[in-house]
């Protein structure tokens, strides 16, 4: 297994600069699309665009001042469109800089170093509460023709019971009752467990056919564990029992 997060001196600088190097050209070229490729080529017709608009707004603005009472208005250099034009590029350049900065800055660690982890997942049917009764042909009988089925079983399973041990002591114990609205469904389980990596002994026992009956399940198996490794605990259900992965 390897490290998540490896950064050493020597490759900080790329670590940090990497992002705004990709992200960086992709904002230019947005920006060029979109208006910054204006300020700096001409487009054919362009000029004779906006002496049109010039002329036109002059001659509004002199309808305006042979009106009484009105006062000029001096444009702010904001509203300029190359100001405008380089307002958005600063901001999206920013934008850019620190999406590069907070893609890698702070550092996470998923795992501690030196541990791994364990992950109990079990989605399991548990047996039936009460078991199927084969009918008799009279029974048969007073059943409709698509019902008439030679097992009458119920339908509501009992709850699952697990018991996870490492090294001989009890990490988790839980028990799910069955999914449904008559709780004939499985019962799952989802876990996670922080130990150290190394040699263990993992143990885990199932009961699924009620709490007077004893473990039906049982499973033993030693594993070595590196460091940020992930142990999957899991069940086959075509009756091989439990494995790891």
């Amino acid at each position: 297994m390897f490290s998540l997060l490896s950064i050493t001196p020597d490759n900080m600088v790329w670590f940090y600069l990497a992002p705004i190097l990709v992200f960086g050209p992709i904002f230019v070229a947005f920006l060029w699309n979109f208006g910054l490729k204006n300020l700096f080529t001409t487009v054919p017709g362009l000029k004779d665009q906006q002496r049109l608009e010039r002329e036109h707004n002059d001659r509004i603005l002199k309808r305006r001042e042979s009106k009484a009472g009105y006062h000029a208005r001096t444009d702010h250099p904001a509203t300029k469109p190359s100001a405008m034009w380089l307002g958005q590029g600063v901001l999206y350049l920013t934008f850019a800089g620190l999406l590069g900065v907070f893609s890698a800055w702070p550092s996470y660690r998923y795992t501690v170093p030196g541990e791994a982890q364990i992950k109990f997942s079990l989605s399991h049917p548990a047996q039936r509460v009460e078991a199927c009764q084969k009918r008799t042909a009279a029974e048969l009988a007073k059943l409709p023709p698509n019902m008439r089925s030679k097992m009458n079983c119920s339908r509501e399973r009992w709850p699952v019971v697990v018991e996870l041990m490492l090294d001989g002591e009890v990490v988790f114990v839980g028990e799910a009752k069955a999914a449904g609205l008559r709780n004939d469904g499985a019962s799952s389980f989802y876990e996670k467990f922080r130990v150290s990596s190394g040699a263990h002994t993992v143990t885990v026992r199932m009961n699924d056919a009620g709490p007077q009956s004893p473990f039906t399940q049982t499973f033993t198996q030693a594993v070595v564990l590196a460091p940020a490794q992930n142990l999957v605990i899991g069940f086959h259900e075509d009756g091989r029992g439990f494995y790891l992965k």
